[in-house]
């Protein structure tokens, strides 16, 4: 079965680096890796996490700052709800954030561009 998922650039550099020391294809390198990962019950029983509920918390805490401000989500998501999110969450987070802020009436914040680095740019309304 052929499957497309995105990765940190840092860690497929790792793991790519680690299939050429270990003269390992990389398919089998991550099937290795799923298969060791389902064997561990810390990542199996791991919950999932609450996206809906983490954009709602941060919603609320993005209507709090002052009329005009802007800000970044990590600015305004709670620490826990963005530790937990790996790279892929965090992009259904800001989809699902932005749709949230803008969609709702009155808004609550508009998207008004990216930094260099690429994060959103929202502005209070």
């Amino acid at each position: 079965m052929k499957v497309s998922i995105e990765l940190d650039d840092a860690l497929l550099a790792r793991a790519l680096s680690n299939c050429v020391e270990r003269k390992v294809e990389f398919e089998a390198f991550i099937a290795a890796a799923i298969r060791e990962a389902l064997d561990d019950p810390e990542v199996s029983d791991a919950e999932d996490v609450d996206i809906t509920g983490a954009v709602a918390r941060t919603v609320a805490f993005a209507s709090e700052l002052a009329p005009g401000s802007e800000f970044h989500i990590d600015d305004v998501c709670p620490p826990s709800d963005w530790t937990a999110l790996n790279s892929g969450e965090r992009k259904i987070f800001g989809k699902a954030f932005r749709k949230a802020v803008e969609g709702s009436l009155p808004a609550v914040a508009v998207h008004v561009g990216r930094t260099s680095g690429n994060k959103a740019i929202y502005r209070r309304v």
